[in-house]
C-alpha cells in the first residue's frame, strides 16, 4: 500500500489510469530479471506501480543489473527511476534480440530522468558498477520504481483529469502544425469531436457530452499523436481538486494536529519546521484568508456529509461541536494557535482580521468567547510596528497596518503588494460592528494603499506580477474585493487599473500552452532575488508552482471587472480560458507532460503521471502528506523541450497549495449563479405570480458524488425586514449540472406581501450569487 495511504484515514483519490497514450510507463508489471537473485529482495519491486517497495542493490557484488522485458518492440527514448537513494552512477542498455546496445552512460541527474536519442529496444537493462555510498558512507542503497517510456513523434497534452463539461477544452500538440485535424475519441474508437489545430492548440470546448468519458484526443500528422484518457463532466475538476486540497491542509499542520505540547515562546511558536501552525508555512501561506475564502465561496461543498472529517485536532482550547464541517476546525486551528502564541506579526495579525470579519458566518460552530478575544487581542495591536512574534525570510518593515506600504516583497514571496488592503476594510467593518468611534481609519488605510498600487504599480515590471511568485494574486484579490465591497467609495481607475493587468497577461499568454509568461523573453520567473541584487540571475529558473496554481484568482479577479466596467465578454472569455489553461497546465498540460504532484497518481482522480521526483526532508516533511503540488515545468523545457536542461529544484509547499485553494474559491465563485425560474419550466421568472409559487435554480459545484443526487439549501431573504429562511434544492438528475427547488410564499416562515422583493442567494459575502425578484 502507497505510504500515503498507510496514513490517511481516507483515502481520497482514485487512479483511473490506461496504458493507451504514448507517454505511459510501458515497464509496469512487465517480466523482469536481474543480479544478483536474493529470494527476499524480488526485482519484481521496481514495475509493481508502487514506488515505496523497493529493490535494494546488495553490496556482495560489485556489478549489478536489473533487465524488463517489455513484452514488445517499442522505440523508448526516456528512464525514469523514482524514489532512489545512493545511486550516483548508472548504464542503461537497449536489448534487441540477443544484442546489448549502450544508450547512456554516465552520472545521475538530479531529476532521475535519463534521456537518450529514441531506440527499438524489446527489453531495457540498468547496470550499477560502483561502490553504492551516501554521502561518503556505505548505506541503504535503494530504487523504488523504474519506469520506462516510448518515443513520443507526436505528443498531445491534456489535462489529464479531464474537463468540467460546460468549461474551455484544450490541448497542446506542439509538434503539430496549422490545420492538422484532430479528432475526440471514446472507449470504443468512435469519433465523438473533430478539428483542426491551430498554432499549436486544438480546441474543443463545444464538445458537452452527457456521457462521462474516458476521451482520448488523437492528432494525426505525419505521426499518430494519442493523449492520456480523459473525462468531462460536470464540475469534475472541483471533484478532483477539493479533496486532495484539504487533505494537503489538514496533512501539513504543525505537531501532524496534536497542539498538545504547543509552548509558544519569544523565540518561536514551538513547530519544529520553520512555520506557526502549518509547517514551513512561516508568515506569508495567508493559510486563514484561503480557507475563509474558500468556505465563502462555495460553504455547502465542505459539509459533514458531503466531506467527512480525516484528521486530528487536539490541544485546542474549545472543543467544536460534532456537526462542525472540517475546513471550518481547520479556520479554527489557526486562530487558537495564533491568539495562544500572542503574534504580532505583520501579516498574522492581517490573517485574524479575516477572523473576526467572517466569524458571524462561522459562529454557529466558534463560539462568540473566541470571536470576543481576537478582538480584544488585534484591535489594540493594529498600529504597532513590533512584529518579532514570528518570521523567517522577512524584509525590514513596520508592523504598524495604518500605513501605505510603498515596497514590494521579492519572488520568495513573503511581501505581496496590497496585502494590507482587505484586512484593513474588514476591520473597518468590525470596528463599525464593535461601534468603534476608529472605524474610518482602518478604510483611509486601505483607500490609501489601493491608490498608492494604482499609481505606482506597473504591470509591465515583472516584479509587479509574476515576479511576486505564489503570493501574486494577493494584489489583485485585495483591489477586486475592494471595488466589489465599496464600488461607490473605491479610488478612481481601480477598474483600469485591473484591465490593465489584463492586457499585459493576454499578452503574455500568446503561446501554445495559454501560459502567462515572465516576460517577452522569459517563460518562468529566474530568481527569487530583487531584480536589483547583484546575484540576481536574469536566465535562471525557479519552482514556481503557486504562481501558476493560483494563476485563477488574478485572471478571474480582472475578467469580473471587465465585464462588469468594460462590458467586454471577449476579453474576460480570453483570462477564463488562461484560468482554466493554468490548472490544465498543473495537471499534465505542459511541455514535460506531467502533473505537478510526484503522487498525484494516488492523490488526485484520472491523473496518469506525476512529477519527476519529491523532495526527501526539508522543513514541511511533505513526503506522507496528500495533494502536494512538488514541481514546476523549469525555462529550459520551454516552449517545447520536455528532456531538455535539469526540471530544477522541486519542492512542496505550504505556500503554493495555498495560492491553489484560493484559485479554487475564484473557480467556484465564478462558476456560481442562481436564477427564479417559471414553476415545472426553464424560462426565466420576472416576477412571482399570486399564486405564490417559483422555481428557484442554482448552478454550483456542489455535485461531488457522480452516483447519488445531491441536495443544497440556498437562503430566501425578505427584501424589507431582512428575515432569513432556507430553502432545499435537489440535483437535476444524477451528475447533474445544477440544483432545482421550488419557492413557495405561503410556505414561508415569515409573511410576504404582494410587491415584497425577495431575494434567494447562495455563498456568503463577496463571493455570494443572489438574484431577487418581487412577490406580484
Amino acid at each position: 500500500m502507497n505510504r500515503k495511504a498507510l496514513l490517511a484515514v481516507v483515502m481520497i483519490a482514485t487512479s483511473m489510469g490506461y496504458a493507451d497514450a504514448q507517454s505511459s510507463n510501458i515497464a509496469q508489471h512487465k517480466s523482469v530479471s536481474g543480479f544478483p537473485v536474493i529470494d527476499s529482495n524480488p526485482f519484481e519491486y521496481v514495475v509493481d506501480g508502487n514506488d515505496v517497495s523497493c529493490w535494494y542493490l546488495p553490496e556482495a557484488v560489485r556489478t549489478k543489473y536489473i533487465e524488463i522485458d517489455l513484452d514488445g518492440e517499442y522505440r523508448v527514448d526516456r528512464v525514469l527511476l523514482k524514489n532512489l537513494n545512493g545511486i550516483h552512477d548508472i548504464r542503461i542498455l537497449a536489448r534487441i534480440d540477443d544484442r546489448l546496445t549502450e544508450v547512456f552512460k554516465g552520472g545521475m541527474p538530479y531529476s532521475h530522468l535519463i534521456t537518450f536519442d529514441p531506440v527499438k529496444v524489446k527489453a531495457i537493462r540498468l547496470e550499477f558498477n560502483k561502490e553504492p555510498k551516501v554521502h561518503g558512507h556505505k548505506a541503504d542503497v535503494y530504487i523504488g520504481e523504474i519506469e520506462v517510456y516510448a518515443y513520443e513523434p507526436q505528443p498531445v497534452m491534456v489535462n489529464q483529469t479531464g474537463y468540467n463539461t460546460l468549461g474551455a477544452k484544450r490541448f497542446t500538440a506542439p509538434l503539430a502544425v496549422d490545420g492538422t485535424s484532430f479528432k475526440v475519441v471514446d472507449s470504443t474508437d468512435a469519433v465523438v469531436f473533430s478539428g483542426t489545430i491551430a498554432k499549436g492548440v486544438g480546441d474543443f470546448s463545444n464538445f458537452r457530452p452527457d456521457i462521462p468519458g474516458p476521451y482520448w484526443v488523437e492528432v494525426r500528422g505525419d505521426d499518430l499523436g494519442r493523449s492520456f484518457p480523459f473525462r468531462i463532466e460536470p464540475y469534475l475538476m472541483e471533484r478532483a481538486s477539493y479533496f486532495p486540497a484539504m487533505a494537503f491542509m489538514a496533512d501539513t499542520r504543525c505537531w501532524y494536529g496534536n497542539a498538545d505540547e504547543y509552548t509558544p515562546t519569544e523565540a518561536g511558536p514551538g513547530c519544529p519546521f520553520l512555520g506557526v501552525a502549518w509547517r514551513d508555512s512561516h508568515q506569508f501561506s495567508f493559510e486563514l484568508p484561503v480557507l475563509i475564502s474558500m468556505y465563502f465561496a462555495n460553504p455547502q461543498a465542505f459539509s459533514r456529509d458531503r466531506m467527512p472529517e480525516q484528521s486530528l485536532y487536539r490541544g485546542l482550547r474549545e472543543d467544536l461541536p460534532a456537526e462542525t464541517p472540517e475546513i471550518v476546525k481547520m479556520i479554527y486551528w489557526a486562530v487558537d494557535i495564533y491568539l495562544k502564541g500572542e503574534v504580532n506579526h505583520t501579516l498574522l495579525k492581517s490573517q485574524l482580521a479575516w477572523f473576526v470579519y467572517a466569524w458571524p458566518h462561522l459562529s454557529e460552530y466558534i463560539p462568540r468567547r473566541v470571536y470576543d478575544e481576537a478582538v480584544a487581542y488585534l484591535f489594540p495591536i493594529w498600529g504597532n510596528s513590533e512584529k518579532g512574534r514570528w518570521h523567517w525570510h522577512d524584509i525590514d518593515h513596520s508592523a504598524d497596518l495604518f500605513q501605505t506600504y510603498t515596497i514590494l516583497g521579492s519572488g520568495k514571496g513573503q511581501f505581496p503588494p496590497g496585502f494590507s488592503i482587505i484586512p484593513n476594510l474588514m476591520m473597518y467593518e468590525v470596528a463599525k460592528r464593535e461601534n468603534r468611534k476608529d472605524a474610518d481609519r482602518f478604510f483611509e488605510a486601505a483607500y490609501k494603499q489601493t491608490a498608492w498600487l494604482i499609481t505606482n504599480l506597473d504591470w509591465r515590471d515583472p516584479a509587479t506580477t509574476k515576479g511576486q511568485r505564489m503570493n501574486e494574486y494577493i494584489t489583485l484579490d485585495a483591489l477586486s474585493y475592494f471595488l466589489k465591497k465599496y464600488p461607490k467609495r473605491a479610488p478612481k481607475r481601480l477598474a483600469a487599473k485591473l484591465s490593465s493587468w489584463a492586457d499585459v497577461a493576454i499578452e503574455r499568454a500568446d503561446n501554445y500552452w495559454d501560459y502567462r509568461k515572465y516576460a517577452a523573453d522569459q517563460w518562468t520567473i529566474p530568481d527569487i532575488r530583487y531584480p536589483d541584487d547583484p546575484k540576481f540571475n536574469p536566465h535562471g529558473s525557479f519552482n514556481e508552482v503557486g504562481n501558476i496554481a493560483g494563476f485563477p484568482v488574478p485572471a478571474l479577479a480582472a475578467a469580473w471587472a471587465i465585464e462588469k466596467y468594460d462590458a467586454d465578454r471577449t476579453k474576460a472569455d480570453r483570462l477564463r480560458v488562461m484560468a482554466t489553461a493554468h490548472i490544465d497546465h498543473v495537471f499534465g498540460r505542459n511541455p514535460n507532460g506531467r502533473h505537478f504532484s510526484y503522487d498525484a497518481v494516488h492523490d488526485f482522480e484520472g491523473a496518469d503521471l506525476g512529477w519527476f521526483r519529491e523532495y526527501d526532508g526539508g522543513a514541511g516533511m511533505l513526503q506522507t502528506a496528500r495533494g502536494v503540488l512538488d514541481g514546476s515545468v523549469k525555462e529550459p523545457a520551454y516552449p517545447y523541450h520536455p528532456y531538455g536542461g535539469d526540471p530544477g529544484h522541486t519542492e512542496g509547499w505550504v505556500t503554493f497549495n495555498t495560492a491553489w485553494i484560493m484559485a479554487l474559491a475564484y473557480q467556484a465563485a465564478d462558476v456560481t449563479s442562481i436564477e427564479f425560474t417559471e414553476v415545472n419550466s426553464d424560462e426565466i421568472a420576472r416576477k412571482i405570480p399570486k399564486e405564490g409559487r417559483v422555481g428557484v435554480r442554482l448552478h454550483a459545484p456542489l455535485n461531488l458524488d457522480p452516483n447519488k443526487k445531491e441536495k443544497a439549501f440556498v437562503q430566501v431573504i425578505h427584501g424589507t425586514t431582512g428575515e432569513v429562511a432556507k430553502l432545499a434544492l435537489e440535483e437535476k438528475g444524477v451528475n447533474g449540472h445544477y440544483f432545482d427547488g421550488e419557492l413557495d410564499v405561503h410556505q414561508l416562515p415569515f409573511s410576504v406581501a404582494p410587491g415584497t422583493p425577495l431575494t434567494v442567494c447562495y455563498g456568503l459575502e463577496h463571493f455570494r450569487a443572489s438574484s431577487e425578484i418581487v412577490f406580484n
